[in-house]
C-alpha cells in the first residue's frame, strides 16, 4: 500500500506545477566506481543513462524528459545519476558489462554494484517514472509477479504489471500473450469493463491485433465505459495507422494490397462514425489515387489534401517524397512543400526529413576517395598536416549506399571535403578492413572517423546523416 501511494504521488506530479527544481543532475564529475561510493553513503541508487552521440533517441531523451523538473526531483532524490557514451573510454568497458545492446539503455545498481533494474528506448515522462518506481520494487520485480500469475492469480492489476515487467524485459512475444490469454478468457460483458480498458489502451499494437477489432465493433459498450471523446480519439488511431499504410503508398508498393481488406477498412471507418474534427476523409484521398500508381495524379492529390492533413501524417507523407526522386518536376515540387512545412518539423526530426531532401535534390560528383591503403592515407595525412577522412562501411549497409548517394555528392561538403581531409574508404569485410574494423571497434555500419597522420582517432561519426548535419559535425569540433 505504501508502494502504492508512492507511485501515485510521483505520477499525480506531473500535473502539479513545481517551482525552483531543475531536471536530472547528472554527476559528470563521477566515475562508476566513484559513484557507487556515493550512493553507498547517501543511501541511493546508481541510474546509468547509456547512450551515443549519433543516437536520435537519447538526445530526445536530454530535451523532453531529462529536463523535466519533475523527473529531476525523483531521479536527484533517489539516484546518483551517470551519463556514458557507451562508445568512448570506460563508457565502452561499462556497456559491455552491462549488455548494452540498443540506445539509449538505462541501468540501475544498488551500491554492491549489482544490476537491479534495465530497460530500453525513449518514452514520455510519466512512464519513464512509472518503469522505474515498479521496476525497483521487489514486488513488482518479474519474479514475483510470474509466481502470482502461475498460482492462478488473474487480476486485471497482475495482467497489467506482468505483462509490463515482462514487455520491458524485452520479451515481446510473451508479454503479448499474457495479455491475450487474459483477453481471450475474458466473458463478453468484462471485456468493456472500466479495469480492463488498459487492455486497449496501452497493448493493442494495431488495427489487425484481435482487442482492436473488438474495441471497433463493439462502440456501444465501450462508449458507456469511457464515455465517446475517449473512445474516438483512441479508435481514430487505430483506424489512422492502418489507413496510412495505404495512403503513404506501402501495399501497393510491395505487392500487398488486397482490396477485400481495404474495402473492409472502409467500412469500418464509416461505421465508427468518428466526428468531422477526427475525420480520416483526406487520408482516404490520398489512398484512393496511391492505387493508380500514377506519380503526378499521386503528387496533385497529396499536394491539395496537404493543408487538410494533421502535422504528423504530414511528416510521414514526406517520408514516402523519395518516390518522386526520378521525375524532376515532382522532385522540385516535393522539395517546395517540405520548404513550405518544414517549419513544424521538431527538431528531433529535422535529421530525417533532411535526409528525404538530399534525395530529392539533384546529384553533383561524389568526395574524391583515394585508391590508397590506410597507412598510405596516414602518410599523406602527417606530409600534407592534414586528418584522414576514413568511411568505413560494408556492401551490403543500406545506409552506406545512402551516404555516397546523398551526403557525399553535396557541392559544399565534397568541396570542403577534398580540400582539408585524405579522404578513404575502406570496406570493413575485405583486405585490411578485417583488422582495422578490430582496431577501431567498428560495430555499425557506417563508421566514419577522422584521424590525425599518427593514426589517432580525433572523432567519429556513425550512423547517415545528411550533408548539413555532417558540417555541423566538422564545425563544433572544427575538423
Amino acid at each position: 500500500m505504501r508502494l502504492l501511494i508512492f507511485t501515485i504521488a510521483v505520477l499525480m506530479s506531473y500535473t502539479t506545477a513545481v517551482f525552483a527544481q531543475s531536471g536530472v543532475q547528472f554527476r559528470t564529475e563521477l566515475n562508476y566506481q566513484q559513484a557507487l561510493e556515493l550512493a553507498k553513503k547517501e543511501k541511493k541508487k546508481v541510474f546509468i543513462d547509456f547512450y551515443t552521440t549519433w543516437c536520435v533517441p537519447c538526445k530526445t531523451m536530454d530535451k523532453e524528459v531529462f529536463s523535466d523538473p519533475n523527473v529531476g526531483k525523483y531521479m536527484n532524490a533517489n539516484f546518483i545519476n551517470l551519463k556514458v557514451d557507451a562508445e568512448k573510454e570506460d563508457g565502452i568497458a561499462l556497456a559491455r558489462k552491462f549488455k548494452v545492446s540498443a540506445y539509449p539503455t538505462f541501468v540501475i545498481t544498488n551500491d554492491k554494484d549489482e544490476e537491479i533494474y534495465k530497460f530500453a528506448g525513449a518514452m514520455k515522462a510519466p512512464l519513464f517514472v512509472e518503469k522505474i518506481v515498479t521496476g525497483i520494487d521487489p514486488q513488482y520485480r518479474t519474479e514475483a509477479l510470474a509466481e502470482r500469475y502461475a498460482n492462478g492469480e488473474r487480476s486485471a492489476k497482475l495482467i497489467h504489471d506482468y505483462a509490463f515487467a515482462v514487455l520491458s524485459s524485452g520479451d515481446e512475444e510473451k508479454g503479448m500473450k499474457i495479455v491475450d490469454d487474459y483477453f481471450n478468457s475474458l466473458p463478453e460483458e468484462q471485456k468493456s469493463a472500466v479495469e480492463n480498458l488498459f487492455l486497449f489502451e496501452r497493448y493493442a499494437t494495431n488495427f489487425r491485433d484481435i482487442k482492436t477489432q473488438y474495441l471497433v465493433r463493439n462502440r456501444d459498450a465501450f462508449v458507456n465505459t469511457m464515455g465517446a471523446d475517449k473512445y474516438n480519439t483512441i479508435t481514430r488511431r487505430f483506424l489512422r495507422l492502418e489507413l496510412l499504410t495505404y495512403s503513404n503508398g506501402f501495399h501497393f508498393k510491395k505487392g500487398t494490397f488486397v482490396a477485400e481488406d481495404y474495402q473492409e477498412l472502409l467500412k469500418i471507418i464509416q461505421k465508427t462514425n468518428l466526428p468531422d474534427s477526427l475525420s480520416l476523409k483526406h487520408l482516404i484521398n490520398i489512398a484512393e489515387v496511391q492505387a493508380t500508381r500514377d506519380l503526378e495524379k499521386i503528387f496533385n492529390v497529396m499536394e491539395h489534401e496537404f493543408p487538410n492533413l494533421a502535422k504528423n501524417d504530414r511528416f510521414l507523407m514526406i517520408m514516402m517524397f523519395t518516390d518522386f526522386k526520378e521525375n524532376r518536376v515532382l522532385a522540385d515540387r516535393a522539395l517546395g512543400l517540405i520548404d513550405k512545412y518544414l517549419h513544424e518539423i521538431s527538431p528531433t526530426l529535422q535529421n530525417t526529413v533532411g535526409r528525404i531532401q538530399n534525395e530529392l535534390t539533384p546529384k553533383g560528383e561524389i568526395i574524391n576517395f583515394l585508391n590508397v591503403s590506410y597507412q598510405e592515407a596516414l602518410d599523406l595525412a602527417a606530409k600534407q598536416n592534414k586528418l584522414v577522412f576514413l568511411d568505413c562501411y560494408t556492401v551490403w549497409c543500406g545506409p552506406c549506399k545512402w551516404l555516397d548517394e546523398n551526403t557525399f555528392t553535396d557541392p559544399v561538403l565534397k568541396a570542403y571535403f577534398d580540400e582539408n581531409f585524405i579522404n578513404i574508404k575502406i570496406d570493413m569485410e575485405k583486405g585490411e578492413g578485417i583488422e582495422l574494423a578490430k582496431k577501431l571497434e567498428v560495430r555499425a555500419y557506417p563508421s566514419m572517423f577522422f584521424i590525425n597522420g599518427k593514426g589517432e582517432v580525433i572523432h567519429k561519426l556513425t550512423g547517415a546523416m545528411d550533408a548539413s548535419a555532417m558540417m555541423r559535425e566538422v564545425a563544433l569540433n572544427k575538423l
